[in-house]
């Protein structure tokens, strides 16, 4: 099963590049990231030639980035999912337009195992251990 069916990375932001972009009804939905140089600085997804035209047009990320890759895809879940894969992998102050981590669609989130259990401690008030236990 192919999950990306066209991509473009590291494409200079111009007119020209944005216009290459597949048109929504040719397969151009999917999830894209714009950068400051080789930073992320936002990702998301949707419709993506009108999305990263929208960006290029913005007052607030308008002249925040100079470049950008796009991942199309078919299936609505994948991109979901892909966009919160991507969101999750930054660090927070790479997101700076992103308000969000995203959240995953019917996914179970399973918590690392501790290999040893730590010992808890009762701390009486001023910092002292319970001589008790």
């Amino acid at each position: 099963m192919t999950i990306v069916t066209m991509f473009g990375e590291m494409w200079t932001r111009n007119f020209q590049n944005i216009q290459a972009v597949p048109k929504s009804k040719k397969g151009g939905r999917g999830v894209y990231v714009l950068y400051d140089g080789s930073m992320p600085m936002y990702i998301g997804k949707g419709n993506i030639q009108s999305r990263i035209r929208s960006a290029h047009r913005s007052k607030t990320r308008g002249r925040q980035w100079n470049y950008f890759s796009w991942y199309a895809m078919n299936d609505q879940h994948a991109i979901h999912d892909m966009e919160v894969i991507l969101l999750r992998s930054l660090p927070f102050y790479l997101r700076i337009f992103n308000r969000q981590r995203g959240k995953f669609w019917g996914a179970k989130r399973q918590h690392e195992k501790d290999e040893k259990p730590a010992k808890i401690r009762k701390i009486k008030a001023f910092g002292r251990r319970d001589s008790r236990r």
